[in-house]
């Protein structure tokens, strides 16, 4: 008699319902299409779209939206996870913290959000602005998302300088401010409707928003005890004492 080969807890293997899996590879492509029907839909329609203006551009009605998404914060936190993924694929695919200077990773950061901005506004506008009443919670859900993003940096930046043992709270006290500031900016920048100008060209967008980040980056570091050259990679910065002598 052939014998089932066991786990080594010794627990009988666990077999792979391929139905199921079949199923939870649909739900999750249909997800996806829902996301990006909503994506169209807001750039379109602006950040007042409604539930059934996305479900119209999906090629549905209401009800499938909810046999896919539990409810409204669902897909909104679903929206927000695509703007995190899409800038962190711009913006960790074309960096290099042990090479590149402190400023390039600022302003080179920079430039792709504001690029993914100009790209899809509306959706900004819609995470940013909390249109729907039931938004307000789940906005700060989605928010949360795209703070990783400057987690993440201050975690990059805590690595390259990991011999000077930082206080990991300042680092991610300055990941909040700076993804605090880079919201508030892009909420003033784009102007609070879709037919709003923006209250200056992109470029010199770039420009002041990566100085405010760049400030924020070098003040952190002080109050660390750390000279920060921006022309250099982050590694090269020496504890003020050392500069000092």
């Amino acid at each position: 008699m052939r014998r089932v080969p066991r786990s080594r807890s010794g627990a009988e293997p666990v077999k792979v319902d391929a139905r199921s899996e079949r199923w939870r590879e649909h739900r999750k492509k249909v997800r996806a299409e829902i996301v990006d029907a909503a994506f169209r839909a807001i750039d379109k329609r602006g950040p007042d779209v409604s539930l059934r203006e996305i479900a119209e551009e999906a090629g549905t009605a209401k009800p499938k939206i909810y046999r896919h998404f539990t409810d409204k914060s669902d897909l909104f936190q679903a929206i927000g996870k695509r703007l995190r993924d899409m800038l962190w694929a711009a913006i960790f695919s074309n960096l290099d913290f042990a090479a590149d200077p402190t400023r390039e990773v600022v302003r080179r950061s920079v430039a792709e959000y504001v690029s993914l901005v100009e790209q899809h506004p509306n959706v900004l506008r819609f995470m940013l602005q909390g249109r729907f009443p039931e938004q307000s919670e789940s906005t700060q859900r989605a928010l949360n998302e795209g703070r990783e993003i400057t987690m993440a940096m201050a975690e990059m930046f805590n690595n390259e300088l990991r011999e000077m043992e930082l206080d990991p709270a300042a680092l991610q006290l300055a990941g909040a401010a700076t993804f605090g500031s880079a919201s508030a900016a892009t909420d003033w920048w784009l102007g609070p409707d879709p037919d709003s100008p923006r209250r200056m060209p992109s470029e010199e967008f770039v420009n002041h928003l990566t100085t405010i980040m760049l400030g924020t980056v070098k003040g952190t570091a002080e109050l660390l005890g750390i000279q920060l050259d921006p022309d250099r990679p982050i590694h090269a910065a020496v504890p003020l004492r050392a500069a000092a002598g």
